[in-house]
């Protein structure tokens, strides 16, 4: 389920992309203690990129794509990338409804703040007359 709007996602996705895996899945697959680990990991930091053993492909018997779509859905996160066998994943620290509130405060007060550019009518003759330089007239 995709809960962060595109923008935020590709955000997130440009200062994280270079980031070191801090959890693994292995020939073990899926298995409570994978996912407690995933979790205190997010608990902590927010984001975690998770690295794909072959064994965890064999054994679950997934695609890549669809074991970073479960691992996401098993900790409540949001799947930000998958690159080759390793995933981002992304949960706020201070919980799903506080973030995505806060995400829709900052959206509408950039909309409250824009506001239409005013086109200037450029006199000519008096730009010249105001900035005129020594010289011939």
């Amino acid at each position: 389920m995709k809960r962060l709007p595109g923008s935020v996602r590709r955000a997130i996705r440009a200062r994280y992309y270079d980031i070191e895996p801090r959890a693994w899945i292995g020939k073990r697959g899926l298995a409570e203690s994978v996912i407690e680990e995933i979790n205190t990991q997010l608990e902590k930091d927010g984001i975690l990129k998770v690295e794909i053993r072959k064994g965890a492909l064999i054994s679950t018997g997934m695609d890549r794509k669809a074991l970073a779509e479960r691992v996401a859905e098993l900790t409540d996160s949001e799947l930000i990338d998958i690159r080759g066998k390793r995933f981002i994943l992304f949960k706020p620290r201070e919980g799903w409804e506080r973030y995505l509130r806060r995400l829709e405060r900052k959206a509408s007060a950039q909309r409250r703040e824009e506001k239409p550019v005013q086109k200037v009518r450029l006199d000519i003759a008096n730009f010249r007359k105001k900035f005129k330089k020594g010289g011939r007239d």
